[in-house]
């Protein structure tokens, strides 16, 4: 029996990232985190999309928002214009592992 491991939300910041909105397209336009044509995710839109794809609980989403909120990993941290999509990952990367530990 396989195990498929759960795509978490720094599964989609990889995949890729987007600053200002929560998801958007190829073309760069703003939609909906879970429409089928996103492939750009911002740092909380990626959690929102993972718990509408139920890889995570809402008890989880907000473990990983508050530890987010509690290290000043806000959107206008991961919005400001010098931000990477490396850095957003691997904060996400360690939230994860904080707030998730193990299950991940």
């Amino acid at each position: 029996m396989t195990t498929m491991k759960r795509k978490l939300p720094s599964d989609y910041l990889k995949q890729g990232w987007c600053q200002d909105r929560y998801a958007r397209n190829k073309n760069g336009d703003d939609v909906e985190v879970g429409n089928q044509d996103a492939c750009l995710w911002c740092l909380y839109g990626a959690i929102y999309l993972s718990v509408g794809q139920g890889t995570l609980s809402v008890e989880e989403l907000f473990h990983l928002q508050v530890w987010l909120n509690n290290h000043r990993y806000s959107s206008e941290w991961q919005d400001a214009p010098e931000r990477t999509q490396e850095e957003v990952v691997a904060v996400m990367l360690e939230a994860e592992a904080t707030v998730l530990g193990s299950t991940t």
